[in-house]
């Protein structure tokens, strides 16, 4: 049975903005991730982004429980300065949570950051816009690498899955970056399985809903709460270790290739051809998996994606 998806209650989020207001007293808090996207299930947390106008550039992330709630919360404080840099990156954090989000607190006499999607008018229409960003999608590629690494040093199990999960999780965002795509902030692999594939690039690995909706826990509810007494972390391991180092072959040898076709795409492109989508019909919002003109044109290409 499908838990149904719904947005966060008004009790929730104002119980989380009191707790970060009187904990940072920040210029402005935007609501992100699966509580803007109204897509909150049992097992979700509150997304925060937190605008502190005072450094000039600095960032922290961290995670915190709600004692009014009881709600696990992701709070990524930044600059002003630093959010607006990366507005138009499809795979920053602070790009995601500036195009879905919303403003749920605004400082007295603060000026707000916009939210939402950004547009430019590319000659023939307006377009939605993003920024390709390779360099990002190495990185992301780089710290799957690391996090494997990590999981295979680590002498615990429940610290074995955490940075199972998240080796796998950042391997599937490098693909979507390398792709041209925007990230959305997720911490669910089997939804950022399925987004990665959805310009038709099958990964090759074995996709076990269940097992990843298993492993996607230790990102949230099972790294900090006490463990349900049916899960066993050192079998969780077991059963998904070669699901991970399959993954991180696939991304090893898709996002450099991924790269370089986005790149061509862009040298080639016509106008809206990539790096935008038109405005939606607002009585159809768009579909966050789907790709731009360069993503979708990689499906002709499918000697390249096979296997």
């Amino acid at each position: 049975m499908t838990t149904p998806s719904t947005a966060p209650s008004a009790e929730r989020l104002d119980a989380a903005v009191r707790l970060v207001v009187d904990r940072l007293a920040p210029d402005q808090i935007i609501l992100f991730g699966s509580g803007a996207r109204n897509e909150m299930t049992p097992e979700s947390d509150l997304d925060l982004l937190v605008i502190k106008d005072d450094d000039g550039g600095s960032s922290n992330h961290e995670r915190w429980q709600c004692p009014e709630s009881g709600d696990q919360i992701d709070v990524v404080i930044m600059s002003r300065t630093t959010v607006e840099r990366h507005r138009l990156s499809a795979s920053y954090v602070q790009g995601a949570a500036l195009e879905e989000g919303r403003t749920v607190y605004l400082r007295a006499g603060a000026t707000a950051t916009a939210t939402g999607p950004t547009y430019t008018w590319n000659g023939t229409t307006m377009v939605r816009t993003t920024k390709f960003e390779p360099d990002h999608a190495a990185d992301l590629l780089e710290r799957a690498e690391r996090k494997w690494a990590t999981a295979n040093r680590e002498p615990h199990p429940v610290d074995k899955c955490e940075y199972l999960q998240r080796s796998i999780e950042y391997a599937l965002k490098a693909l979507i970056t390398a792709d041209g795509r925007r990230v959305r902030h997720l911490h669910n692999l089997d939804g950022m399985w399925r987004e990665a594939e959805a310009t038709g690039d099958t990964i090759a690995a074995t996709r076990d809903p269940k097992q990843l909706e298993r492993l996607s826990r230790y990102a949230g509810q099972w790294r900090y709460d006490k463990l349900p007494a049916d899960e066993d972390p050192e079998t969780t391991w077991q059963q998904n270790r070669t699901t991970g180092e399959d993954v991180l072959n696939h991304a090893r040898r898709r996002v450099p290739q991924l790269i370089e076709q986005t790149r061509e795409a862009l040298a080639n492109r016509t106008p809206g051809a990539i790096g935008g989508e038109t405005p939606p019909d607002p009585a159809t919002p768009p579909d966050p998996a789907q790709g731009t003109a360069a993503s979708r044109s990689h499906q002709s290409r499918g000697d390249e994606r096979k296997r």
